[in-house]
């Protein structure tokens, strides 16, 4: 084959367009940005969803929220069997079902949608990832009512009390399953899990921090923070407030579908985008947010409608809110949904009051709550069900 001719002339051009790559290139990797580090350093949440894996399917999912200006927290439970349209499938499913072992992105993008939230982060422990962590951290704290003696499969021998779960122990809890455990306990004891893992991290922070240390135990999990990310992410956490982490969970109805049975979102899912929404709104207020404490709420049907109380406690628990009593007002013919607060609470009053978008909020006059509650909602006509109506 005849060479071609080549013209030295154009050597000089060829260098300078070779430099203007290498610059170019250069560049992009000293000023690319990291998500982690740019809402450590700027005015934003940071979205992180933190996923365990056993076998290759998700058997925990918690979306966690933080705002570094605030040093406030807050943690939504994600169960696997949440049913929806799934836009990657299309058709109506568990979402965990979209998850592919070791490539989370489908799953989070379902996530996002359900959420009406970006969540751009993520990290992922397998059975091996979880146990390594755990003896990195000398344990992970726990609490077990009564001792677990269970043959298996799989095995599992759990003391009793509070204790240090190490490695080994940290898998059989995350595989037991309580016989009397609904779903409000099931979420509840893998947000605890999460909020102590999160507790031994930021104690271990500085020994995790180590170069060797951290670049061994970075090695067990998988994520896209990147290793600069999941550092800063390290040394952050002991700025978080994490005893007074919010969480939230998501409630509905459960229906079969396909022979499976998959919890539906209440509301067509709007309830869960509206607890993520008030959720943050929480996150970045300078004054007394929801995560302060869990508050207690006493619901009174003030209508003649059956069950009015109950559905809407599903709400207010939604949102971090612990109800601790449902009834029946003296009088069935209140025409105006009114929320009443004790000496204190007015500003988390507030707070209650736009989950149903409640105007009518006064202190306890002394005569209208049946319990020492921090709040009673006393539901009228105008109340529809999810929100108060006719303002």
């Amino acid at each position: 084959m005849r060479k071609l001719p080549f013209d030295k002339s154009s050597l000089p051009l060829l260098a300078i367009i070779s430099i203007c790559v290498a610059i170019v290139v250069f560049l992009a990797i000293k000023l690319a940005s990291n998500p982690v580090i740019d809402a450590m350093k700027g005015d934003r949440i940071l979205n992180l969803l933190v996923i365990l894996e056993e076998e290759g399917h998700p058997v925990a999912t918690e979306l966690f929220f933080y705002y570094p200006a605030t040093g406030k927290g807050a943690v939504l439970d994600i169960p696997g069997d949440t049913g929806l349209i799934l836009k990657s499938l299309k058709r109506v499913d568990r979402i965990d079902s979209v998850y592919q072992k070791g490539r989370p992105q489908v799953y989070l993008r379902e996530i996002a949608s359900l959420t009406a939230t970006e969540v751009p982060l993520w990290i992922v422990f397998d059975e091996a990832g979880m146990a390594r962590t755990a003896d990195y951290l000398e344990g992970i704290e726990a609490f077990i009512p009564t001792p677990v003696s269970q043959e298996g499969p799989p095995r599992i021998y759990l003391p009793s009390g509070t204790t240090l779960l190490d490695g080994d122990k940290m898998l059989q809890y995350a595989a037991w399953v309580p016989s009397d455990e609904n779903d409000s306990d099931a979420a509840s004891r893998r947000q605890k899990v999460f909020q102590n893992f999160l507790r031994r991290i930021a104690l271990k922070a500085d020994w995790l921090s180590q170069p060797e240390v951290f670049k061994s135990w970075a090695g067990s999990i998988r994520t896209n923070v990147g290793i600069d990310g999941l550092g800063q992410f390290v040394r952050e956490l002991s700025r978080i407030d994490i005893d007074h982490i919010l969480q939230q969970r998501i409630t509905g109805t459960k229906r079969a579908v396909d022979r499976k049975l998959l919890l539906f979102p209440h509301y067509d899912g709007d309830l869960v985008k509206d607890i993520v929404k008030q959720t943050l709104n929480a996150l970045v207020s300078s004054g007394t947010a929801l995560a302060d404490k869990i508050y207690s709420v006493e619901i009174l049907n003030g209508t003649p409608l059956k069950g009015l109380a109950t559905r809407t406690a599903e709400i207010v628990q939604s949102f971090g809110f612990d109800v601790t009593s449902v009834g029946n007002a003296e009088r069935e013919d209140n025409e105006a949904t009114r929320i009443f607060y004790k000496a204190g609470n007015a500003e988390t009053a507030k707070n209650l009051a736009d989950v149903i978008q409640c105007k009518s909020i006064d202190p306890d006059p002394g005569n209208i709550s049946h319990t020492d509650a921090d709040f009673t909602i006393l539901l009228g006509a105008d109340f529809n069900g999810r929100y108060v109506i006719g303002h």
